[in-house]
């Protein structure tokens, strides 16, 4: 496994890593811009093929726990149905899906990709190259099901669906996720803003 990023402390740091990190696996740090060009033209090494942490199967561990962690994500997200697809619903110019995963362990989300997107470390190098008119990417954003954060958000989901907060929390959850990659946040003024209300109400 391997996970690209401006520097070895974003690596270290990623959301991304977490799950990987509790299961003892090892991930290789790709902080240079051309690595990922590089691997390209090598897709495997040694009998064994490199997979990007954020395209990975975030089931880890032996086929009996991928089996149990399984069961119970799909259990959670029969559960937060709702809220995940108000969130989605919220986010839907800025992302393609919002979904449980099991790969956090102490962040509330992460933005993972699909198989064939560009990493945020290729994205950042094709916006250097081409300016502005480079693609930019709809992500998944995924939550922790067990994190203070979501667990609250169910909750006054429940006590109303309609609740116009539940869209400024789904602003700032993924504005906290793209922060984390090193990804530029569409509106930052709007993000300090609503940071600076949360932390009003809750001071």
């Amino acid at each position: 496994y391997y996970l690209s990023g401006e520097s070895r402390t974003m690596c270290e740091n990623s959301p991304l890593l977490e799950g990987f990190v509790a299961k003892g696996y090892e991930v290789l740090f790709l902080t240079d811009g051309v690595d990922e060009l590089a691997l390209q033209y090598l897709p495997d090494y040694d009998g064994k093929k490199l997979k990007s942490v954020a395209k990975a199967d975030a089931n880890l561990g032996s086929a009996d726990e991928k089996k149990e962690a399984e069961a119970k994500l799909k259990e959670s997200s029969e559960k937060l149905k709702g809220l995940t697809g108000s969130l989605a619903d919220a986010l839907k110019s800025q992302v393609k899906q919002v979904r449980l995963s099991n790969r956090l362990t102490e962040s509330p989300a992460c933005l993972a990709a699909e198989e064939h997107d560009m990493s945020p470390q290729m994205e950042r190098l094709m916006r250097m190259s081409q300016g502005e008119s480079a693609p930019r990417q709809r992500r998944i954003l995924e939550l922790n099901p067990k994190h203070q954060i979501v667990q609250r958000l169910q909750a006054r989901y429940e006590a109303s669906a309609d609740d116009p907060q539940i869209g400024e929390y789904a602003e700032l959850l993924y504005g906290y996720a793209a922060l984390a990659e090193g990804l530029d946040l569409p509106d930052a003024a709007r993000f300090n803003k609503l940071l600076a209300s949360l932390m009003a109400r809750d001071a």
